[in-house]
C-alpha cells in the first residue's frame, strides 16, 4: 500500500480477489502447525491483532490511505475476507457476493470487527452467533454495497466509479476520508475537531483554488490531485 499511496500518477486504488470469491477466509484445511506460525509470540491476543501479516494491519493500512480504495466484491467474502471488504471507503458488488462470519460454525469465537460500525449489534450478533450470512441485496440495504451489479458487469461498474472518483481532488478525498475515519462513532464535537483539521490542510491545496475558479466560471473543474 505505501509504494501506491507515493506515486502520484495513482488516484484510486481497487482490490479484489485473484479468483472466484474476493476472499474466502483462513484454509481450514491447513495443519495446525501451519496455523500457528501467526500466533507464535507469548502474547496470543496481541499478535492476533498486531502480528506480521495479520488482516487487522493490511484493514488499519487501507483506513489510513490519503487515497480511496474501493473494493470491486465476487463471490464470497468470508471471515477475514468481509474485514478485508469492510476496510475498503466503497464497496462495488455483483449479485453473487455474499458476506460472512462463519467461525461460531467452526468451533472459533469471533467479534464484531468493523460490522458493527455498518449494521449495528443487533445485525453484527446475528451474523457471528449464528454464522448466517448477508447476500449482496441486504449489503445494498445496509450501505455495505456502494451498487450491485450482475457479475459480468462488475469490472466496468468499478472502473467507472474509480474513473469518476480518479477525477476528483484526491488530497481532499483522503483528508475526508480521514476525517470520516477518525471521527466515526465519536462525540459529534470530536469529529468536527477532525473535519476542521481536515479544512485546515486543504487551505493548502492546489485543487482548491481550482474549485473556485471552476465555480465561477461556471465550468467544470479540472483537478489534478495536488
Amino acid at each position: 500500500m505505501g509504494n501506491l499511496e507515493a506515486d502520484e500518477t495513482v488516484r484510486v486504488i481497487i482490490v479484489t480477489g485473484a479468483g472466484r470469491s474476493f476472499c474466502a477466509g483462513d484454509d481450514m484445511k491447513a495443519g495446525e502447525e501451519e496455523r500457528a506460525v501467526a500466533h507464535r509470540g507469548p502474547d496470543y491476543a496481541k499478535d492476533y491483532v498486531y502480528g506480521r501479516g495479520r488482516w487487522t494491519q493490511m484493514v488499519a493500512s487501507m483506513q489510513r490511505c490519503p487515497k480511496p480504495v474501493i473494493g470491486m466484491i465476487r463471490g464470497h467474502a468470508y471471515g477475514a475476507g468481509i474485514n478485508l471488504a469492510l476496510g475498503c471507503d466503497l464497496r462495488v458488488c455483483s449479485e453473487d457476493a455474499t458476506f460472512c462470519t462463519p467461525f461460531i460454525l467452526r468451533g472459533q469465537a469471533t467479534g464484531c470487527n468493523l460490522l458493527h460500525y455498518y449494521t449495528g449489534v443487533g445485525v453484527a450478533m446475528r451474523m457471528a452467533l449464528l454464522g448466517e450470512p448477508m447476500n449482496a441485496q441486504e449489503a445494498l440495504r445496509w450501505g455495505i454495497a456502494y451498487k450491485v451489479v450482475p457479475g459480468d458487469k462488475l469490472e466496468e461498474a468499478t472502473l467507472e466509479l474509480a474513473n469518476r472518483m480518479a477525477a476528483l481532488p484526491t488530497r481532499s478525498l483522503g483528508l475526508s476520508k480521514s476525517a470520516i475515519y477518525k471521527g466515526w462513532f465519536k462525540d459529534a464535537m470530536v469529529a468536527y475537531e477532525h473535519q476542521g483539521v481536515a479544512q485546515d490542510f486543504n487551505h493548502h491545496t492546489e485543487d482548491l483554488e481550482e474549485g473556485r475558479r471552476a465555480f465561477l466560471e461556471r465550468r467544470p473543474p479540472q483537478f489534478k490531485g495536488r
